[in-house]
């Protein structure tokens, strides 16, 4: 498990990258006050083929979620704003498009007390203020609260903690034939840990097995015990949809 465990950039993906123009949004920009009075984190997404960024733990976690949500075929980051008054606006934190065609407009709501835009967070709690405001754009809004994202932190944290193994698994040579040696693996044995897999699969690197085992449970082709930290006991199985 050499590959890291943190959620970076990659070297290759600081460059800019291409927006996808299939998309009806694309992220906004973060201004320069914006990058300088908020904790600002930098991952490349898998699952969006681009790099993204979000401000405060609150957005981190949910993006995380939704990045291991197989469910989930994209979502953007800060796609559009609301007006909530005439001369107040505030971002809406994620749309996303599920692989059955569904949209949805994400707010994350922080707790009151919580580090970051006091003003935008203190709104975001006001839900009679942003149901009318939503209302006026004709949009419906999902409210995600902190507090529900803190009862998934072991979840959250082993996503954190796999998606530079899933970054890796992009420049694994041998990625394709890892990867059907693991579901060969798993026609005969329902359930087993990394270890066991590393291990039933000599031939090639434990940092290769891992990263290609996680990229798996990125895509939703493996399942893993979210209730329990990351190891290399952590138990696998085949997720059948």
């Amino acid at each position: 498990m050499s590959a890291g465990l943190s959620a970076t950039v990659s070297p290759e993906d600081e460059a800019p990258q291409p927006q996808d123009t299939n998309l009806p949004y694309q992220p906004r920009q973060l201004t320069l006050g914006e990058a300088t009075s908020r904790e600002i984190f930098v991952f490349h997404s898998p699952k969006n083929h681009r790099t993204v960024k979000v401000t405060e733990y609150l957005h981190l976690a949910l993006a995380l979620r939704l990045e291991f949500d197989p469910g989930v075929e994209s979502y953007v980051e800060r796609p559009r704003k609301i007006f909530v008054s005439p001369k107040f606006a505030v971002d809406i934190s994620f749309w996303t498009r599920s692989k059955v065609g569904q949209e949805a407009f994400l707010v994350g709501v922080p707790n009151a007390g919580t580090p970051g835009h006091k003003r935008d967070g203190a709104v975001m709690r006001d839900s009679d203020r942003m149901k009318l405001a939503a209302q006026r754009h004709d949009i419906t809004l999902t409210y995600i609260t902190e507090q529900e994202l803190l009862t998934e932190s072991i979840a959250i944290r082993t996503y954190f903690e796999l998606l530079p193994h899933v970054q890796y698994a992009r420049r694994v040579p041998s990625q394709l034939t890892v990867r059907q040696g693991i579901k060969a693996f798993f026609t005969v044995t329902p359930r087993a840990s990394f270890r066991t897999l590393i291990d039933s699969l000599p031939q090639f690197g434990r940092d290769q097995v891992f990263a290609v085992a996680a990229l798996l449970l990125h895509l939703g082709n493996l399942r893993i015990d979210l209730t329990r930290r990351l190891s290399l006991d952590s138990m696998l199985e085949e997720a059948h949809v």
